[in-house]
């Protein structure tokens, strides 16, 4: 997809929400024509998963010398910046909401933007326990809810400003959750 046609689609989806979206709008506002676009995407919603999947790949800290706490610290740090994006932060309520009233898209959805970052950091995670730094059996994947549910809720639902403070106690919190070592047999 090109940059100026997922730019176009993102601020129509931020504008008028998927629901009145249309391939002939962002045809319109591209510049471009409606064929040009189906030839490309057969359907509104895979324009909309291409574009947002574009706009939302992980960014995973390379195995860099730092510790543990810092990689979850720069993960806080990505998503908090993903999520607080002016369009993202419009975007993203709404796909989710679309995702509730369709089976389809809630499955799309999954597929191209959730799995994709969860299973970037999970293998982050996964390199991580290989080198001890987080000691088998730990709940990986709670600590990954961790390092969004938080960010997200503050962000997007009570509509609060998240300061650096805030993301280095969500990342404590991930860090503990992955490094306390659990009672044997709990």
């Amino acid at each position: 997809m090109t940059d100026a046609i997922t730019q176009v689609v993102l601020e129509e989806l931020a504008d008028v929400g998927y629901g009145k979206l249309t391939m002939d709008a962002v045809a319109r506002r591209a510049g471009s024509s409606k064929p040009t676009l189906y030839r490309r995407w057969s359907s509104k919603q895979e324009m909309v998963l291409d574009a947002l999947a574009s706009v939302s790949r992980p960014v995973v800290p390379e195995d860099d010398g730092h510790d543990l706490r810092e990689h979850l610290l720069e993960l806080v740090r990505a998503v908090h910046a993903w999520l607080s994006e002016p369009l993202m932060r419009k975007i993203l309520p709404d796909m989710l909401a679309e995702g509730l009233r369709s089976d389809a898209m809630d499955k799309a959805l999954t597929h191209h933007i959730a799995e994709p970052r969860r299973a970037a950091v999970k293998a982050m995670m996964d390199r991580a326990t290989e080198r001890g730094e987080i000691p088998e059996g730990a709940d990986v994947e709670f600590a990954l809810d961790l390092l969004a549910a938080p960010v997200y809720w503050r962000l997007c639902v009570l509509r609060r400003d998240v300061d650096d403070a805030y993301l280095a106690e969500v990342a404590d919190m991930a860090y503990r959750e992955l490094t306390t070592p659990r009672p044997a047999g709990g």
